[in-house]
């Protein structure tokens, strides 16, 4: 009896994660799905931008420790403006997102083509979490580039065995590996250093235009 009962516990226990991973793949098809159909996902950014501080704000307060006192910083895809929290003593701030929460937010749509009319440099262009969801990642890189001095540059390259449709679940709409990015970088005529990482895969780069 004890025998059979511990049979049946253990099969009771697999299907419910069968079950479970079931759905949460379903889950991640159907917003693979939406990712794929939807050019930018407004709704979900808005959230982000209302929210507060998020969880991956970590990120900001590493980036912002890369940024000296008086920079100039021009921050892509800005969501809730945490960034700003972190900078130091001097730095003068300017969001940009496709979402405008406050009234001095440049409106910008990368994956619409609309992007921020800049009336001068910035000696750091930060685009934290921001690449994953650009649909053309060469063709945006080259564009911010001539937004600054600097770029800080934060990108979760897809792995070996890991999932486009996983990726595409986080709506993440490009699939690059490391080389695949770094290779970029070069093709635009920027000097990259890897200054960061954080797990599971995340790489921060700091990017600047190649010397003669």
């Amino acid at each position: 009896m004890i025998f059979t009962v511990s049979i049946y516990s253990r099969i009771v226990r697999k299907l419910r994660l069968w079950a479970n991973g079931c759905l949460t793949w379903t889950s991640a098809c159907g917003i693979a799905c939406l990712t794929l159909l939807i050019r930018t996902h407004a709704w979900h950014w808005r959230k982000v931008a209302k929210a507060g501080p998020p969880p991956w704000d970590v990120r900001n307060r590493v980036i912002a420790d890369f940024i000296p006192d008086g920079s100039s910083v021009l921050d892509l895809g800005c969501g809730a403006q945490t960034l700003k929290l972190h900078l130091k003593s001097g730095c003068t701030y300017q969001p940009c997102d496709v979402i405008t929460n406050s009234p001095d937010t440049i409106h910008c749509d990368f994956n619409a083509g609309i992007y921020p009319k800049i009336i001068k440099r910035y000696d750091y262009v930060v685009c934290s979490g921001l690449l994953e969801y650009v649909r053309t990642p060469s063709e945006f890189l080259q564009r911010i580039s001539s937004f600054g001095d600097a770029l800080l540059i934060s990108y979760n390259p897809i792995v070996h065995g890991e999932s486009k449709i996983q990726r595409l679940g986080k709506h993440w709409v490009n699939h690059l590996a490391q080389p695949e990015l770094e290779r970029i970088f070069e093709s635009i005529g920027l000097s990259w250093n890897i200054v960061n990482t954080r797990p599971p895969n995340e790489l921060l780069y700091s990017c600047k235009p190649k010397t003669e």
